[in-house]
C-alpha cells in the first residue's frame, strides 16, 4: 500500500462514469440477476495467487496526511453531524465509535443521524444538521444525487459537507464546502475474486449479492470484474442486486439464482449487511459445495471466517477512516486544504485469521490494518496532543 498523497488533485473515475444514478436506486430489486461472463484471455490463475501475499499482510505503518490543522482551537464546541446511509451495516457502527473519538479529541461534539437507507430519512438528517447549524455533516455511503436538494441547502448555508465511502460524483466535483473520501471498494472486490481464482484453480462459477444503493456499489464490481477477467479468464459472474431497504427479499433472490444456475460454487456478499440473509437462500437450497463470502467485514464477519462458516473475507478499516473523515471536516471547517487519503484494506482468510485478535477493542484500534499509533499522530497534526 502506498502512501497518500498530500496535495488534492483532478481524479477521473472511469468506473462510474457511465453509471446513472435512478430515482429508484433504494427500491426493491431482489431477483433481478444479471450474467456477464468472463471471456478474456489474458493472464493465468497464478496471477491471482501472486497478489495474496501482499492482501494478507497489515501494513507497516498507517498513511496519515502530514500537513498540520491550522486555527484548530477556533472551532472548539463546536458540533459534527454523522449520516450514514443505514446503521445495518456493521462497519458504520466502528466508524460512528472512532469519529466520537476522534471528534471528541479535536474538541467538538458529534451528533449521529441514522439515514435508514431511505431519501426521505436521509434528507430529514441532512435537513436537521442544517437547522442545528452543524459545523459539517459528515455522509456515509450516500450518494449525492439521493439527497442533493439537502446537500445542496446545506453547503448553502455554509456547512461543509463530507461525503465518504462513495466514488465521487463528476456533477459535483470538490469545492470549499465539498470533498469526498473515496474508499477501495474495488480494490476489496478485486482480492476476493483474487482469492476466488487461485481457491478454484481458475474455474469458478460466482454470485455477488451487489448492493443497489447507488452507484458506488456497481463501479466496485464492474472494477473487480475485470481483474478477474485477468486473473481467471475461464470464471463466470452472476450478479444479483439487493438492496438495504428490502432486506427479506435478499434470501429469496439468492436462492433463486442457485437454483436457475446450479453450477454456481461461490456466493459472495458484496458487503457484510448482507452477510447473513445471503447465507439463509443458500440454505435455501440445501447445498453444501457453496463457498460464501463477503466485503466490508467487521468483527462478525471475521469470527464467523474463524468458525468455518465463511471461506474468505476482506475489510477496510473503519476505525481508521473515522478519524480521517474527521480531519477532512475539520480542514474544510477551518478553510484549509484537505489532502487526499488511502484507506488500507486486508483479506482475510484461514491462512492469516488465526493472527487476528477477534475483540471489539482490536477492531476499534485498527490494529487488524497496521499499527494503532496513527491516532496520536492525527492529535500532533491538529495540535491536541
Amino acid at each position: 500500500m502506498r502512501p497518500a498523497r498530500h496535495t488534492r488533485r483532478a481524479r477521473t473515475w472511469p468506473a462510474a462514469a457511465g453509471i446513472a444514478l435512478l430515482a429508484g436506486s433504494l427500491a426493491a430489486c431482489g431477483g433481478d440477476a444479471e450474467d456477464t461472463a468472463s471471456t478474456s484471455n489474458d493472464g493465468p490463475a497464478s496471477v491471482a495467487s501472486g497478489n495474496l501475499a501482499t492482501a494478507l499482510k497489515p501494513l507497516n505503518a498507517y498513511p496519515v496526511p502530514t500537513e498540520k490543522l491550522d486555527k484548530a482551537g477556533s472551532i472548539a464546541g463546536k458540533t459534527i453531524f454523522y449520516v450514514p446511509i443505514t446503521k445495518q451495516a456493521p462497519q458504520f457502527t466502528t466508524t460512528e465509535k472512532t469519529l466520537a473519538a476522534a471528534v471528541k479529541a479535536a474538541g467538538l461534539r458529534l451528533q449521529v443521524c441514522d439515514g435508514k437507507g431511505t431519501p426521505t430519512e436521509i434528507g430529514g438528517c441532512i435537513g436537521q444538521a442544517t437547522d442545528a447549524k452543524a459545523a459539517a455533516i459528515i455522509a456515509d455511503a450516500i450518494p449525492y444525487g439521493l439527497a442533493a436538494n439537502g446537500f445542496d441547502a446545506a453547503q448553502k448555508a455554509g456547512i461543509p459537507v463530507v461525503i465518504s465511502n462513495q466514488v465521487p460524483d463528476p456533477a459535483h466535483p470538490a469545492s470549499k464546502t465539498l470533498t469526498w473520501i473515496p474508499v477501495p471498494g474495488t480494490e476489496q472486490q478485486t482480492r476476493i475474486f483474487d482469492w476466488i481464482a487461485a481457491d478454484a484453480k481458475g474455474k469458478a462459477n460466482i454470485l455477488v449479492n451487489q448492493s443497489s444503493d447507488g452507484p458506488s456499489p456497481a463501479a466496485y464490481v464492474t472494477g473487480g470484474e475485470a481483474a478477474l477477467k485477468k486473473s481467471c479468464p475461464d470464471c463466470k459472474l452472476t450478479v444479483n442486486k439487493v438492496t438495504s431497504s428490502n432486506f427479506a427479499l435478499v434470501p429469496s433472490s439468492t436462492s433463486a439464482a442457485l437454483l436457475k444456475d446450479p453450477s454456481i460454487n461461490y456466493v459472495d456478499a458484496q458487503f457484510e449487511q448482507y452477510l447473513q440473509p445471503t447465507q439463509g437462500g443458500v440454505q435455501q437450497t440445501s447445498r453444501t459445495d457453496i463457498k460464501v463470502v463477503t466485503g466490508s467485514a467487521s468483527l462478525g464477519g471475521l469470527k464467523a471466517l474463524k468458525s468455518g462458516s465463511l471461506a474468505a473475507a476482506t475489510a477496510q478499516a473503519a476505525a481508521f477512516q473515522g478519524w480521517v473523515d474527521t480531519d477532512a471536516a475539520l480542514r474544510l471547517i477551518v478553510g484549509q486544504p484537505v489532502p487526499e487519503y488511502n484507506i488500507p484494506t486486508r483479506l482475510f482468510t484461514k491462512d492469516n485469521i488465526g493472527d487476528v485478535k477477534l475483540t471489539e477493542e482490536a477492531e476499534l484500534s485498527g490494529e487488524w490494518f497496521g499499527p494503532a499509533t496513527y491516532t496520536d499522530d492525527f492529535k500532533k497534526l491538529w495540535g491536541v496532543a
